[in-house]
């Protein structure tokens, strides 16, 4: 008789060892545009400038093929390096390209690289909205000056997906199996990220990265941030898109990262729900005050409680859902260290 196993159930992701992280050695260098700290066998760097001018809007849009977002600060970025090796000394020279470091990113080239185009998207990928804006959309001009008050340009631009809507999560690189494999064993640890201990989870690093905001032709927003923040033990990313295309739907696509310094993996968990406008409209306190519909956190407390009941009616987007609903948990399991290997070693030799 074979014996079937119980399901596995999401264990959360490594906790630390606060005795041995409560004072970690760590330096951190700014300068207008870039912000660094070095802690461990990570370099965290933030790097924020203006949106892009219009040469390099041009470069951009003709390797895009795609019309870009009215803000689109494509200089701006989060990386991450580890450098699993006694490289990784207090000196912190850590030269790109190295054979055993492992580079994480989020950038918002690469972002807008995942918005869907082409001729019949709405069907190949799925999530178009289908309002009236969509078709003048269709035809904006590929300048970021253009308002409201100019006339509709009469040269259509490449199809695309008006809203912005990415499923971007972040890339990864460095290694001969740089990517993150499903798994249905790991979890974030949320009581860990939301406890706020003066001490053991005090706030070493913070940064907040736009990637792009647009207002959709006055008829919403697209916004797509980075957020990380460095404590003495871990760190946490939040990449959110939120799209509010007004009357119609709002968005939220989430990406969350964890790692405990010292662990062998980061976690990935990514989220995305869409919900109706009016049924988020409904939890207005005042309906005649529409200003909660444009806090980011008001709206995405609301659609937790709605989306699991909630879904957008077909006649506001195409038969394709959005590719971006749903929640899945991924791992990346990072190389072992110099100091790692031969503990290894020598716990594999047998003495006769």
């Amino acid at each position: 008789m074979t014996t079937v196993p119980p399901p596995q159930t999401p264990a959360p992701a490594s906790i630390p060892n606060m005795s041995n992280n409560l004072n970690p050695k760590y330096s951190i260098n700014k300068t207008p545009n870039v912000h660094t700290i070095q802690i461990g066998q990570w370099e965290i760097e933030t790097i924020k400038k203006p949106i892009l001018n219009g040469k390099e809007i041009d470069s951009a849009e003709k390797s895009l093929n795609l019309p870009l977002p009215e803000m689109t600060f494509g200089n701006n970025s989060l990386r991450l390096t580890y450098l699993p090796s006694s490289q990784a000394s207090s000196s912190y020279q850590i030269q790109e390209g190295g054979s055993d470091q492992i580079h994480l990113k989020f950038d918002s080239i690469e972002a807008l690289a995942g918005v869907a185009t082409g001729e019949g998207w709405e069907q190949r990928v799925g999530g178009g909205v289908q309002v009236s804006m969509a078709d003048k959309w269709k035809t904006k001009s590929s300048s970021n000056s253009f308002s409201g008050d100019s006339p509709i340009p009469s040269k259509p631009v490449k199809p695309h997906d008006w809203t912005f809507s990415t499923c971007y999560s972040g890339s990864i690189s460095g290694s001969t199996s740089s990517s993150f494999k499903p798994s249905p064993t790991h979890s974030l640890p949320l009581a860990l990220l939301a406890r706020q201990d003066p001490n053991l989870d005090r706030i070493l690093f913070y940064d907040d990265v736009p990637l792009f905001e647009d207002e959709l032709h006055d008829n919403g927003e697209s916004i797509l941030n980075v957020r990380i923040r460095v404590m003495p033990h871990s760190f946490f990313i939040l990449s959110r898109l939120f799209v509010r295309v007004d009357n119609v739907l709002f968005r939220i696509h989430d990406v969350r990262i964890y790692h405990s310094f010292g662990s062998s993996e980061i976690v990935k968990e990514i989220s995305g729900m869409e919900v109706g406008y009016d049924q988020v409209k409904r939890h207005l306190e005042k309906p005649s005050d529409l200003s909660p519909l444009t806090d980011i956190n008001w709206v995405y407390q609301k659609m937790l409680s709605l989306s699991a009941s909630s879904s957008v009616s077909s006649s506001i987007q195409s038969n394709k859902p959005w590719p971006g609903l749903g929640k899945r948990v991924e791992v990346f399991k990072l190389p072992k260290s110099d100091l790692d290997s031969i503990h290894d070693t020598l716990g594999n030799v047998k003495l006769s």
